[in-house]
């Protein structure tokens, strides 16, 4: 998403103490993943929250694993500290009922080497038995510590008050991006199983290392969006969790992630389906790709991890008729062969969005389609099991998919089989590259 506030500010602490619950509890949603387990925030997530008329953009972090022993949790820790170095105030977030932890005081020294303004909250403090425990806090230096259940909201508004004048004290702080562009940017979502590469493109596209890319399969569970313009264009990428085969998603976590997958599916106009090059498309890719077509979206194929495939002159041509016998059922589907790692064909892909949007907004005129659609069913009738249906009239009053709208005699004897064959004719004269087209047959006794 892009940062409308003024503001920055970034929640953190040691894994678990409730950093997402309190995140949630501020923007109002359930965004972040919420769980008992450690590290289930893995991503910097974003949201907006407005407080006595003041607004500013909130980051949760994954918790601060100050001495990361495996690549993943170097790479969360690298997140998190780009994170905090960006905000304008710091939440330090511990738990009141496991009290202070050496976790806690090198986080805090870490904290104050920053040399930010820092709001030390103390979570979890559910009753009143809590309220003489928070004195032992004062020791990591970080100011007076405010009592906080972020479960039940007791003392959030306080907490908040307090934030938001610490924020009015920061001199000039982030000035609101100017909007120049009345036109809302193309949402795009980037689909696949996990780890075929779907956050290393999105870093590419997007040009920073925004989310966390990793080797370990399910390492992104939230969607993460982010606005870039791409010449006169904004684009909005939308990263989100591999969907894992059915029967192998856990309950609770990885479920609502895939939830979401499919929300974010649902918001978009354009779905990347990624695809490895290797392992070619399996039943998961067909599966993510029958969604697209179910919920009507655009649909661009890029294979992965291309600079990895041994290759000679027919190796393109050969993929090519490969990808066209697995998805017979999206013809129109274009096929790109990237390296997310490298860049390679990324400028290509980005033309494609841009091609797909142009086809997903395509109005035919009603006489072209008509002429279309007339000499169509002129070459090729329709039939009918009890009666002939006869087609009337033909128009696109809806885009985003195309939406062909038929007046037909006896529409219920048009076969999905017959609209399949004026789709066919419709695309040779407008390709529609990317874009499905949608079928809406009204009864009709007459062409008026």
């Amino acid at each position: 998403m892009t940062r409308s506030a003024n503001y920055l500010v970034a929640i953190i602490g040691r894994p678990n103490v409730g950093k997402s619950t309190l995140f949630n509890r501020l923007v109002g949603r359930r965004q972040a993943i919420l769980s008992d387990i450690p590290g289930t925030t893995r991503d910097v997530l974003f949201g907006e929250v407005i407080w006595n008329g003041i607004d500013f953009t909130l980051a949760d972090t994954a918790g601060l694993e100050l001495d990361p022993k495996s690549p993943l949790e170097q790479d969360v820790l690298l997140q998190t500290k780009v994170a905090v170095e960006s905000a304008d105030l710091i939440i330090f977030l511990a738990d009141v009922r496991e009290g202070l932890q050496n976790e806690d005081k090198k986080a805090a020294e870490l904290i104050r080497k920053l040399g930010k303004p820092v709001l030390l909250a103390i979570n979890k403090a559910e009753g009143s038995k809590y309220n003489d425990m928070a004195h032992e806090f004062y020791t990591l230096g970080l100011g007076e510590p405010m009592l906080l259940s972020a479960i039940q909201g007791r003392g959030v508004g306080d907490m908040l008050d307090k934030l938001i004048d610490q924020l009015q004290q920061i001199k000039r702080p982030r000035a609101k991006k100017a909007k120049t562009k009345s036109i809302p940017p193309i949402k795009v979502a980037l689909l696949g199983r996990p780890n075929v590469g779907k956050s290393t493109l999105f870093n590419k596209l997007v040009g920073q290392n925004r989310t966390l890319v990793s080797p370990d399969p399910g390492t992104t569970r939230d969607t993460i969006s982010m606005v870039v313009e791409a010449g006169d264009t904004e684009i909005e990428f939308t990263d989100t969790a591999g969907l894992r085969r059915r029967g192998k998603v856990e309950q609770g976590i990885e479920q609502f992630s895939s939830l979401r997958l499919i929300k974010a599916l649902q918001s978009a106009d354009i779905a990347i389906l990624l695809i490895e090059a290797s392992e070619g498309i399996i039943a998961q890719d067909l599966h993510i790709a029958e969604i697209v077509l179910e919920e009507h979206k655009g649909l661009i194929i890029a294979v992965n991890k291309w600079d990895a495939i041994e290759k000679d002159g027919k190796t393109t041509a050969e993929y090519d008729r490969y990808l066209q016998d697995k998805l017979l059922f999206v013809p129109w589907a274009p096929y790109v062969y990237i390296s997310a790692l490298t860049g390679q064909r990324v400028d290509k892909l980005r033309e494609l969005i841009k091609e797909t949007w142009a086809s997903l907004t395509t109005k035919i005129p009603s006489k072209q389609l008509n002429n279309i659609i007339g000499d169509a069913a002129s070459a090729r009738p329709p039939k009918g099991r009890r009666r002939p249906p006869q087609i009337y009239f033909a128009s696109i009053r809806q885009v985003n998919p195309p939406t062909i709208t038929l007046k037909v005699r006896y529409p219920e004897e048009i076969h999905f089989s017959y609209l399949r064959y004026l789709e066919k004719q419709i695309r040779q004269h407008f390709p529609m590259i990317g874009s499905p087209i949608r079928w809406q047959l009204v009864k009709s006794s007459s062409q008026s």
